[in-house]
């Protein structure tokens, strides 16, 4: 395989979480003449998510309204990384925000490329083992988060059942079900 070449970038509308661009691709597999092709990409920073466990097992969920699926959905606590944080810092903090839930011991379990076709971001996807509740949730502009406990056992069971949907959670429960695995 080869890349293709970028010959042209344009900025089109800063959408706050998002910077939309139309690339001008010129395809490495025209023989006979040059041939360019129109792509929409979304720039975007880093985004985080944690898989975090109590020290009794409960994983800590938030459940929150998606105007995409016009839907609430269960989620894993997660987020956009700030540029001048490492994504641990961001992770730390995200967690905190969104569940009050701190402390516990971290580690990274995977980084992925959410849609590679139009995203140029990474997911970071980090363990935190026996967090504990030291604040209430830190909800601010249009977030609003309510925390829920799911028994670390029934994760699998969840995902197959249609009760947790977004891709991004359900990569976390994958990478931890290769972390227990070691």
């Amino acid at each position: 395989m080869k890349k293709w070449n970028i010959e042209d970038k344009i900025l089109l509308k800063n959408l706050k979480i998002f910077d939309l661009f139309k690339y001008k691709l010129v395809s490495p597999y025209s023989e006979s003449e040059k041939k360019s092709f129109d792509f929409f990409v979304f720039q975007s920073v880093d985004w985080i998510n944690i898989l975090p466990i109590t020290k009794n097992g409960k994983v800590v969920f938030v459940e929150q309204y998606r105007p995409g699926t016009d839907s609430i959905t269960l989620e894993l606590p997660g987020g956009m990384s700030n540029e001048d944080e490492e994504p641990i810092e961001s992770a730390k903090r995200e967690l905190k925000e969104e569940t009050g839930f701190s402390m516990g011991q971290w580690s990274k379990l995977g980084v992925v490329h959410p849609n590679p076709a139009i995203l140029t971001n990474q997911c970071h996807t980090f363990l935190a083992l026996d967090v504990e509740e030291v604040s209430k949730p830190e909800n601010a502009g249009s977030e609003y988060t309510q925390i829920s406990f799911v028994d670390l056992q029934d994760l699998d069971k969840m995902v197959l059942k249609g009760k947790i949907t977004h891709s991004l959670v359900i990569n976390a429960i994958y990478w931890y079900n290769h972390y227990k695995a070691d």
